[in-house]
């Protein structure tokens, strides 16, 4: 797939759902992670990667801090239409650049929590959009949706996103939880949002049984996605996902496959 500089697009706000699954995909894919950082800085809601003055901290720290709604019941099912398949991405799925990214994400959230300020916030917001950069990058998608739809889904689903991208190219284990050692699909979403403060089973259908309802277009980025057998995390944007698939695929970046029936729904049971 050849690769060109992504169209600009300009958020006047940031928008209250992630943009609609027929539309995310990008026109072409960006052509570098600088050229991907470049797009956002000129084009994301006026934010910077350099130090932001008072106004624009209010506005950045709204966009993490923006709450979880929660609708009672099952989770929805929903029928996609078709979507790029695991092989439509444009980069490496098992993504070592991503994974370090999304590290450094959650040790500047970790930060935030040891020692909470203004600018330990904004520093694990920078590195947010810096991981939400590479992943755009390596999925050939918009890094603008990308970023704007991680920063609409909320503090815990963002560390829930992270969590996962951290394990790209971990090796696929069943019936296992294993941070940097192995993963079947249940593990590697409990284990991710274990870390962002909820409780999943260890279980795909019992997580998805337990969830709040969403569909494709209210999903966020950080919701589980089932299909019978299986249960993966959404990214936010154009069908996007990062799963533990199988022994021959490991955890990996990739796309909702054509025509499945799936379900979302958004874990909402804290650890106790």
């Amino acid at each position: 797939m050849p690769r060109h500089a992504p169209q600009h697009r300009t958020f006047t706000s940031i928008p209250g759902a992630a943009p609609p699954l027929a539309s995310a995909r990008a026109p072409s894919p960006p052509g570098s992670l600088a050229l991907a950082r470049s797009a956002v800085e000129q084009s994301a809601n006026g934010f910077s990667w350099h130090p932001p003055r008072s106004t624009t901290r209010r506005r950045r720290l709204a966009a993490i801090a923006i709450a979880a709604a929660t609708i009672g019941g099952g989770a929805a099912s929903v029928v996609l239409p078709p979507v790029a398949a695991a092989a439509d991405v444009a980069g490496d799925p098992h993504s070592p650049v991503v994974a370090l990214h999304a590290t450094a994400a959650l040790i500047r959230y970790d930060r935030f929590l040891m020692a909470p300020s203004w600018f330990s916030l904004l520093r694990f917001a920078e590195y947010l959009d810096r991981a939400a950069i590479a992943t755009a990058s390596e999925l050939g998608l918009d890094p603008v949706a990308v970023v704007a739809a991680w920063r609409a889904a909320g503090t815990e689903h963002q560390v829930a996103v992270l969590a996962a991208l951290s394990q790209l190219g971990v090796a696929y284990e069943y019936n296992s939880s294993s941070p940097g050692s192995g993963f079947d699909c249940s593990g590697l979403t409990a284990f991710a949002w274990g870390r962002a403060g909820r409780a999943l089973a260890h279980q795909s259908s019992a997580q998805i049984d337990a969830a709040s309802p969403r569909d494709g277009l209210s999903a966020r980025a950080g919701d589980l996605v089932h299909y019978p057998g299986h249960v993966m995390m959404y990214l936010g944007v154009g069908g996007a996902i990062v799963h533990a698939a199988n022994e021959e695929s490991d955890v990996e970046l990739s796309f909702l496959r054509d025509h499945r029936a799936v379900r979302f729904g958004e874990p909402i049971l804290p650890i106790e």
